[in-house]
């Protein structure tokens, strides 16, 4: 038989028993793997976990339960009833309101006194007979049931006329458009005054509507 031919069954023999012993340990192995128990991982020994916060009270069951066990509900903190917020406070006096320009019974009643829960018409029958022209004096409820109830006296009194003083001299309410000089020359220039005099006679006053200002009796 050639060399050549000898050598290479002498490697092939030396390979294959190599192969074999590497495959018997890699059995071996495997029959071990096997036969170990393998831990289970949702045992009682190696399962420690609790749900939800440690505060609340856990039902321990016992292994063994006979006939007089019972279990109870587990007892959860009673909820804090939110605080009622403070409610606004309620307007309980009727308000003597100038008109200014631009003003309706719609507006007084949804915008300028919305939070009263008022309407147009509520406004309009607790002021019969008055027109809303600048400077006119109205009389607003605070609510509906004082509508029925109508202005106590004093409110409903506040629309007469200023009386006059022991020196002839009056109070007037400024209206839209007024000036100094439509007051002198026009609302009452019976008096003779002038611009300057009622000026002089209501010192710091400002001419806006709603504002008091003195009249002098005049000649």
């Amino acid at each position: 038989m050639d060399r050549g031919v000898k050598i290479a069954i002498f490697v092939a023999s030396i390979i294959s028993l190599g192969l074999g012993l590497i495959w018997d340990q890699v059995l071996s192995h495997a029959r071990v793997m096997v036969e170990q128990p393998a831990d289970d991982a949702l045992a009682a020994e190696t399962m420690d976990a609790r749900m939800g916060s440690p505060d609340i009270d856990r039902l321990v069951v016992p292994e063994e339960l006979d006939a007089q066990f019972q279990t109870r509900p587990v007892e959860e903190p009673a909820a804090e009833s939110p605080t009622p917020e403070a409610a606004p406070p309620v307007e309980q006096e009727w308000t003597e309101y100038t008109v200014q320009a631009g003003d309706s019974w719609w507006k007084l009643a949804y915008v300028r006194f919305k939070e009263r829960g008022l309407s147009s018409d509520d406004i309009m029958g607790a002021n019969q007979g008055k027109k809303l022209v600048p400077g006119e004096k109205l009389q607003i409820p605070p609510g509906k049931e004082a509508v029925k109830v109508g202005p106590p006296p004093k409110a409903a009194d506040s629309d007469k006329p200023a009386p006059v003083s022991s020196t002839g001299e009056t109070e007037y309410t400024v209206q839209e458009g007024d000036s100094w000089w439509k007051i002198a020359y026009v609302r009452f220039k019976d008096r003779g005054l002038t611009s300057k005099q009622l000026e002089d006679a209501n010192p710091g006053v400002k001419l806006v509507a709603g504002a008091k200002v003195k009249i002098p009796a005049g000649k």
